[in-house]
């Protein structure tokens, strides 16, 4: 039977930083899939020589080393096309290797019109990570988050919830880890801590936002006005919406500070449960498509 490996960031490129976002993704697919026997490089897919199904969920990539190899399987399924990687993922070896895993399961809105375009079969799956389960309780005295803000954008929360407010930078840690069970486990923790402790979170990141949504959370997105063709965070519009901050000029943090008058900041959180249903069924029956036929 064909292994099932889920994706790791453990290479070259994520030495200097790397973004636990990534890892909150593969701990949300882990429980969706019937074992893991390990895991693969996102960034070294080209390198694999074990026959294994792998889950394509996620921002890809970093590097030009694609397509994947023969051995890997792959279940496209919330997959993110970055705008800064388009050259070789819309390149024409890379369209013929779509075509042949076709349907292609897309995180985003804009994934899935770039791919359209060039004539792949794509359907909207959104992000595995709204599938992490509802918290059981909230907490009694919880806390505020803010959660990957820059100092401008920090400047249109309302100093009551700034103050004692927990401060985190899940994005861009800067550690020396490599070991991709640590990150995992860095991730989970980070996930528990919201979970626990959160009475709202305040980010810019959409993978603090989307885990905490899930998570039954309140939660305020905050994003860069310049920004606003982005198509990474639509799905985050689509659920809590966004609020657009400047996050450069003299006067950034002065506007920001009015904006932030515009905002409600005690929102209510949200019941995605039939919506999570949907996003897990529809994996299922992605990754049985594929990994059945390699079985």
């Amino acid at each position: 039977m064909s292994q099932i490996r889920l994706l790791d960031y453990t290479g070259a490129v994520f030495a200097d930083s790397f973004n636990l976002g990534d890892d909150i993704q593969t701990l949300a697919v882990a429980r969706l899939v019937p074992r893991v026997d390990g895991y693969v490089d996102r960034e070294s897919l080209d390198r694999v020589d074990t026959p294994c199904t792998v889950p394509m969920n996620g921002y890809f990539m970093n590097t030009r080393k694609w397509p994947p190899s023969p051995a890997v399987r792959p279940v496209f399924y919330a997959f993110h096309l970055a705008a800064e990687a388009q050259d070789w993922l819309c390149a024409a070896s890379s369209l013929e290797y779509l075509r042949r895993w076709q349907p292609i399961g897309c995180r985003d809105r804009g994934t899935q019109a770039l791919l359209d375009q060039h004539g792949i079969d794509t359907y909207y799956s959104r992000c595995i990570s709204l599938t992490l389960p509802r918290r059981e309780h909230e907490p009694e005295k919880g806390e505020v988050f803010l959660v990957g803000l820059t100092p401008a954008a920090r400047q249109a929360v309302p100093r009551s919830l700034r103050r004692g407010a927990v401060t985190v930078d899940q994005a861009r840690v800067r550690l020396p880890i490599t070991n991709g069970e640590l990150k995992r486990a860095l991730a989970a923790e980070l996930l528990e801590q919201y979970r626990q402790r959160a009475r709202l979170v305040i980010t810019s990141k959409i993978h603090c936002a989307m885990p905490c949504i899930a998570m039954g959370i309140p939660v305020v997105f905050l994003y860069d006005i310049e920004r606003r063709g982005d198509y990474r965070v639509q799905l985050i519009d689509e659920l809590v919406g966004i609020h657009y901050v400047h996050q450069r000029g003299a006067l950034a943090r002065l506007r920001n500070h009015w904006l932030g008058r515009r905002i409600d900041w005690s929102p209510q959180a949200l019941d995605i449960e039939p919506l999570k249903a949907e996003i897990a069924a529809g994996f299922s029956t992605a990754f049985a498509r594929v990994h059945g036929e390699g079985a």
